[in-house]
């Protein structure tokens, strides 16, 4: 059987023959287009961009000095995530357009650019998203915007137009949005043909008017900080570490480096897809949730290491210059620390809101090879450049961009570190394409095009529909894992060699952010409680504030959740310093003492609803529920002990009795670690009546 014929020279594979095309008139037309759409575009993109550092600095610059008379404290930014939480939800929720792609996918193609209805969504999304605080990048919403732009300016100009010349020109609009972001409109114009996947002559006819675009835009950002002084929004490093030639050891420090960079970026995609099903349960509750966890972390950060927590917020673009400049100010624990913390809220930002994966990962991976030029044989511009390659491979799944992006930001030094940098992106594309793919539900308001339509429970990638029964599995698990996690920090701060080993403060410290889990997995279990609930009305499962007192699950879950809240203000006062004797009673102890009466409240009567699946079952065998609510009595009784040691006497201003506080705190949080742990195992199959809800830690 012969081979197929080649194609005649200048014609690809799909018949186009590119020179044709481009001495046809309608291409020089769209050229010139392409030309005259750079200039607007690329203005509203500066724009975007320039309110968009506008309300930063206002929100944690100038409105702290001007209410507080000094800079913002380690507390500022938990309300603004909330409200950032609460104003993206809002937009996705109720605009067109669900305000974009969810960036917990990666860059997306297919699906056509955004109408002119959808683009009001996504520029309102992106800007709740990147002033007030979530770790995402701009790239992503700047070009949707520029797509959006381009391809309404070709239906205004012929709303006959054939598809391909909406293609192009929606291209050209995306080339233009983001010219200069990256440093360079190269990189830019590589992003997007290396997302787009495109080749052969296609791929030309496509960059032509792009280019195009994209140097129009370069010169608009140019001339506009010349104008304004506002800046041009590029990434770029003002201070490189010098490079070193390569060495046979820092080829192999890539490696590990690119195997490290596939394993962080895949827990980063772990945490924000396993977080969508939540999302969708009620995005609006869940979003503003999990600013609330953003910020807790980003001051957490601040309290600990003494750096701002702007380090741990935003998208990463304006705090690199600085890390990297500053890199030997940072020691090893506080470098490891702010990759934890980045690492994690990073994953939340990516499983509701709005934004571009780029920068975050580049920043993780500058604190990554920082942390890691100690190393023998490493260096620090080596590790920076390995670090960052490794991490976009990682998180973007684009080879050839990746190493780009690490290379072209060292500027010069880029040249010598070029070879390792190749090694990491290569070792940790390979990984992460090894790995699996972290599972998740891909629901209609967040899936391929954006469209606006009532919310879904079915999955367009799988064809199937998402039980309720597997929504209601996904919750348990995070529960069981927030209270494992809070219980161990709790079990943590008990111990005497602990607390001296790290200090009074930091042992407290550690109390504090062992109960905002436990406040999360209460809150969690408090959203299953009322979904529970019986039907009354067709909007009760959406309300939060819910009044069941009858309902036994219902009532467990809200005088636990009551309790926990007791136990943040109580903990979180306990961090306050000189504090006199009667506010450490009136701020500490009492809320303190209430937090476990509430619990002690809540385990009897999950116990006492636990108590009921009992009836008809095997003889000698107890539900899972009814022990789990057994063991978290005995935590609660444990935690009422520790309440009476840890009384403040009047006269003295001590503990009475420290060590039997020390002791129920850690007896109880046992218990509780014991209780979630039980959570994780499966219902024996033999068990003829299911677990009851409501018996959780």
């Amino acid at each position: 059987m012969s081979d197929p014929a080649a194609p005649p020279p200048g014609i690809d594979q799909s018949g186009i023959d590119a020179a044709a095309v481009i001495r046809s008139k309608a291409y020089i037309a769209a050229l010139v287009l392409a030309a005259v759409l750079g200039v607007p575009i690329s203005i509203i993109a500066y724009g975007f961009l320039a309110l968009v550092t506008a309300v930063q600095q206002f929100v944690f610059v100038e409105l702290p000095n001007q209410v507080l008379g000094s800079p913002a404290p380690a507390w500022w930014p938990v309300p603004w995530l909330v409200l950032c939480g609460l104003l993206t939800a809002l937009t996705i929720r109720y605009l067109p357009g669900t305000g974009g792609h969810s960036p917990a996918f990666g860059f997306k193609t297919g699906g056509g650019p955004a109408s002119g209805r959808e683009l009001v969504g996504i520029v309102l999304a992106a800007l709740s998203t990147l002033s007030l605080g979530a770790v995402l990048g701009p790239e992503a919403p700047l070009i949707a915007i520029g797509g959006g732009l381009g391809a309404l300016a070709v239906h205004l100009v012929k709303k006959d137009a054939p598809p391909m010349a909406a293609t192009i020109m929606a291209s050209a609009g995306s080339f233009a949005a983001i010219s200069t972001l990256l440093g360079s409109p190269v990189l830019g114009a590589f992003l997007i043909m290396e997302v787009a996947g495109i080749g052969g002559m296609t791929l030309s006819l496509v960059a032509l008017p792009g280019l195009i675009a994209s140097g129009v835009g370069a010169l608009v950002f140019v001339g506009l900080d010349g104008w304004t002084g506002l800046g041009t929004f590029s990434l770029a490093l003002p201070v490189v570490p010098p490079a070193v030639p390569p060495t046979v050891a820092m080829l192999a420090w890539a490696v590990i480096m690119g195997a490290v960079g596939a394993l962080l970026g895949w827990l980063i995609r772990w945490v924000g897809l396993s977080l969508r099903p939540l999302v969708h349960l009620n995005r609006v509750l869940v979003t503003s949730a999990l600013g609330l966890l953003i910020g807790l972390t980003a001051m957490a950060y601040q309290l600990i290491s003494g750096h701002s927590f702007t380090q741990v917020l935003f998208s990463g673009q304006d705090a690199l210059p600085e890390l990297v400049e500053h890199a030997a100010d940072y020691s090893l624990a506080v470098l490891l620390l702010l990759i934890a913390c980045k690492t994690l809220v990073y994953g939340l930002s990516l499983s509701a809101f709005r934004g571009g994966p780029v920068f975050p990962s580049m920043f993780i991976g500058a604190a990554l090879g920082i942390a890691a030029s100690g190393l023998p044989g490493m260096d620090l511009a080596a590790g920076i450049g390995m670090g960052m390659g490794a991490m976009c491979a990682a998180m973007l799944r684009l080879p050839l961009t990746s190493t780009l992006l690490a290379t072209l930001l060292l500027g010069v030094d880029g040249v010598a570190v070029t070879p390792q940098v190749v090694v990491a992106v290569a070792v940790a594309f390979v990984i992460t394409s090894v790995l699996p793919v972290p599972r998740a539900s891909a629901a209609a308001d967040d899936a391929g095009s954006v469209h606006h339509r009532t919310p879904s429970r079915t999955s367009p990638a799988a064809g199937t529909a998402i039980s309720s029964a597997d929504l209601s599995a996904a919750r348990d698990r995070w529960i069981a894992w927030l209270f494992i996690i809070g219980s161990s920090l709790f079990a943590l701060g008990a111990v005497p060699f602990y607390a001296e080993a790290v200090g009074l403060r930091l042992d407290a410290l550690t109390f504090f952010v062992g109960s905002l889990f436990f406040t999360s997995a209460a809150f969690l279990q408090y959203r299953e409680a009322v979904d529970a609930l019986p039907a009354v009305g067709a909007a009760r499962r959406h309300s939060f504030w819910v009044w069941a007192p009858r309902n036994l699950g219902w009532l467990a879950a809200a005088i636990q959740l009551a309790g926990t809240l007791w136990f943040n203000l109580s903990t979180g006062e306990a961090l306050r310093v000189n504090l006199s004797v009667a506010l450490t009673e009136q701020r500490v102890w009492r809320p303190d003492a209430l937090g476990s009466i509430a619990f002690l409240l809540a385990s009897g009567v999950a116990l006492r609803d636990a108590g009921r699946g009992i009836a008809g079952r095997i003889a000698g065998r107890r539900p899972r529920a009814w022990k789990i609510a057994v063991i978290n009595l005995a935590g609660s009784i444990a935690f009422g002990f520790s309440a009476v040691g840890a009384f403040i006497v009047p006269s003295t201003g001590d503990v009475w009795n420290a060590e039997l506080s020390n002791l129920g705190t850690f007896a109880g949080a046992l218990c509780f670690l014991t209780g979630a742990i039980l959570m994780l195992s499966p219902e024996s199959t033999g068990s003829p009546v299911p677990a009851e809800r409501g018996a959780h830690p």
